[in-house]
């Protein structure tokens, strides 16, 4: 057993050494002219072949959060809550649920608490009051529906649609814009109707312009790869308030998510896209 860690300890250190090394060749300065984020690229061999592929980062210009818009946080938090009784969390009994939601906010809230005191301004301080409120009523109805897959998908598709009835519900492919230039097709036989994922597309941008003009979010990019034959929908958001929260729920092995998952999934289902669905935390200053 010693001899396995001591040699797992020496692969993570000749893993960092190479992970540094393969950072200190990047170009950090350089700056994708469709999306406005960093372009960190390796660059070339001798024989013309990339060193890995170059990746998209941070902003090059970062933008700003606006003031967190608190009647909109509620607003979403109690669709949250009627979602999940919808979907069967509790019975559907609201005072049970709430008082799961309460025993969580006891559980947890010295360590959030800590945070929020340590806060620099009140703006900050509202933010991860808002990322607290997030995780406890995540985990509760998680917990409510016993963390059932199906059960969760439940919640997140009527959650996800009740966020576009609110957000954008005149929203259709003509709001949908991609960062990067219009291209024909290269792979045109689509095995589901595309202007209906576009519709679905117009309809998320517009519900993250609002949450972006309600402070949740800085920035975000929907785009549809072009060498994934339209087969992969990226959505990238900066500055999510509530990844904490996320990243907490994550780690619990609760995949509940939280706004964005049931945005996203309730777009797809409303085109009735046969999909999967991935979300990654990425700390975009070094990757």
């Amino acid at each position: 057993r010693r001899s396995a860690i001591q040699g797992a300890r020496t692969i993570d250190k000749l893993d960092e050494k190479w992970a540094t090394f393969s950072d200190s060749l990047r170009e950090e300065n350089k700056c994708d002219e469709n999306t406005g984020r960093k372009l960190f690229d390796n660059g070339f061999r001798k024989d013309g072949t990339r060193v890995g592929n170059p990746v998209l980062g941070a902003m090059c210009n970062p933008a700003t959060l606006a003031p967190l818009d608190e009647t909109l946080a509620t607003k979403i938090l109690d669709l949250a809550v009627l979602s999940a009784l919808q979907a069967g969390a509790a019975g559907g009994d609201l005072k049970m649920l709430q008082k799961s939601i309460s025993d969580i906010e006891d559980l947890v809230k010295p360590s959030f608490g800590r945070s929020m005191d340590n806060s620099k301004s009140e703006e900050e301080k509202k933010r991860k009051y808002y990322d607290f409120q997030v995780y406890t009523k995540m985990r509760a109805i998680n917990n409510a529906l016993n963390g059932s897959p199906s059960s969760v998908k439940k919640f997140q598709l009527v959650w996800g649609k009740a966020l576009i009835s609110m957000l954008a519900p005149n929203a259709g492919s003509r709001d949908y814009v991609s960062p990067f230039p219009n291209m024909k097709d290269e792979f045109e036989d689509y095995d589901y109707n595309k202007n209906a994922l576009l519709d679905g597309l117009g309809a998320l941008k517009v519900s993250l312009d609002k949450m972006k003009d309600g402070g949740m979010l800085s920035y975000f990019e929907i785009s549809i790869p072009y060498d994934d034959y339209g087969s992969v929908v990226t959505v990238a958001i900066d500055d999510d308030v509530t990844i904490g929260a996320e990243i907490f729920l994550s780690e619990q092995n609760m995949n509940i998510g939280g706004a964005y998952q049931a945005l996203v999934r309730a777009v797809l289902d409303n085109a009735r896209i046969n999909y999967g669905i991935d979300a990654f935390y990425i700390d975009p200053s070094t990757t």
